[in-house]
Parts: C-alpha cells; structure tokens; sequence
C-alpha cells in the first residue's frame, strides 16, 4: 500500500472518529423518539400511599415503557377512559367497574391488590362501625367527604346508606352524593391526601383507604380505626381497554400479578400497607 493511501485511510479513521459521536446521538435521540409512554389514570389513593412510586420505576426498567400516570377519583378516571384521554386505569370501584365493562368501553378487569377502608378520628372509636358513626352524627363531630365520585366517596355512601336503615338521623341524595343532613358534614371534592390533611387541621373525622392512612400517619394527629366488616374491602383493579398501546398495557398488568412479593412487604413502620391478589376476607 503506498503511503498516499496509508494517509488516506488515516484521515478517513479520524473522520469517522470526529463524527461518530454525532451520528450515536442522532440515534439515541430517535429510539428515545421511538420509545412507548402509556397514559394511566389511577385513584388518588394509590399514589398518595406511595405504592406506585415503589411499583413504576421497576416496571419501566425491565421493559423500557414509561407511565404518564394521572391520579384522579376512580369517577374521574372512568371518564378519561370512556373519553379516550387515557390508555388504561386502576380503580377501586367493583360495581362501576363491571359497568363500564358491559358497557364496553373496556375489555376486561383484574384485581392485583386489596386492603380495608378505615375511620380517621380525633379520638378513640366507641364500638363497631355503625356505633362509631352514629355517635360521630350524635356527638355532632365533623365529618370531611371527598365528595369527588371516587371509590372512596362511593364506598361513603354505601356506610352511610346502611347506617340510615338504624338511624333517627334524615339523609339526603343530592349533589353532594347520599350523606346526612348536618352541618359538620363538609364535602370538599378532593383526593385522598387532602381529605386527611383537612381532618387532621379542622379535627374531623374521615374515611381512608389503610394504604394511604398508615403513609400518612406520621404526619398527622388523627387516630387509625379499622373494623372487622366485610362492607369495608376494598380491592384494586387494572381494566385493559382495545387500543393501539393494549400489548403495553397488557405488560403492565402483567407487572403488577409479578409484583405479589413486593406489593406485601410494601411497609411503613412495619405495617402492610396492600395485600396482593383478591381479598381473602
């Protein structure tokens, strides 16, 4: 080989050295472009417990697909998916989930988590759930309601229209939802977080998902009351829905049934905050 050509091939390596930065990023840039954001919208409850801050991270990770999570109430979330606005959604509401199911607008629902409701109270409970109702109504304590449609204000309703069967108390269904007819009842049209950062500075009572109850408890002054009532689980649910991203939402389904392990030993202060699976009471 002459030495023009040996100069030649020098100059054409140094070249490619000088440009092979330029050309690397202009690939990384486009499979960054390439890469797959699916739109969740998910309750306020899940994300105000922190567990899908434990979850996500992983599940983008392994499989390189980013979630836009939206936390709203399970309503509000059932809206944006009969709008088309998301690509799947976690709920905690049994009944108007298999609505929206015959309804169509989705394909399939499977529940991966559960845990209880609990009362949220400035003092001690005076005995069963109903007992502890009726003397917050009796003892004129008050009362803060999400009042945004979610599981939470849904499942609201259901223990105050069981209670209104055994109580003196007048009720109403108005636009506040289905609630007694008193003045230390506040609706406030908020998520889960607020509603206990409202009770806890007013000195009212509330009602929580456990998860986001015991995230929160060492920030507040309100005391934790669970009952053995069946009326009070509260399972969580991904439903899949017939879209261009399904194989993506499908892989996080999937995710969540791997992630048992890790959904149980999710603690704070060495409580359970979710049980995977269905409920086993």
């Amino acid at each position: 080989m002459s030495c023009r050509s040996i100069e030649m091939h020098r100059l054409y390596f140094a070249i490619l050295i000088l440009v092979l930065p330029s050309i690397q990023g202009c690939l990384e840039s486009e499979e960054d472009s390439d890469s797959i954001t699916i739109r969740l919208a998910t309750t306020t409850s899940l994300r105000d417990s922190g567990l899908l801050s434990e979850l996500l991270p992983e599940f983008t990770q392994q499989t390189g697909i980013h979630v836009d999570v939206i936390a709203v109430g399970s309503g509000a979330a059932l809206t944006l998916a009969e709008n088309g606005d998301v690509d799947t959604l976690i709920v905690h509401d049994p009944e108007r989930e298999m609505e929206f199911i015959e309804n169509g607008f989705a394909e399939n629902r499977t529940t991966f988590a559960w845990n209880t409701f609990v009362l949220l109270g400035p003092t001690t409970s005076y005995g069963n759930l109903n007992e502890t109702l009726t003397w917050i109504l009796d003892e004129d304590q008050c009362f803060v309601s999400r009042g945004d449609e979610s599981g939470t204000h849904q499942k609201e309703q259901d223990l105050w229209q069981r209670l209104s069967n055994h109580s003196n108390v007048e009720f109403v269904d108005d636009s506040l939802g289905y609630h007694p007819v008193w003045d230390g009842y506040q609706s406030i049209g908020q998520g889960m977080g607020a509603a206990i950062t409202i009770s806890n500075e007013l000195g009212c009572w509330t009602l929580s998902d456990r998860g986001t109850a015991l995230f929160r408890q060492d920030n507040i002054n309100l005391q934790l009351h669970e009952f053995n009532d069946s009326i009070l689980i509260n399972p969580y649910s991904i439903l899949l829905m017939d879209n261009e991203l399904n194989t993506s939402t499908i892989a996080l389904r999937d995710f969540l049934l791997e992630s048992s392990e890790r959904i149980d030993e999710y603690t704070v202060n060495n409580e359970t905050l979710f049980f995977s699976g269905q409920p086993t009471v």
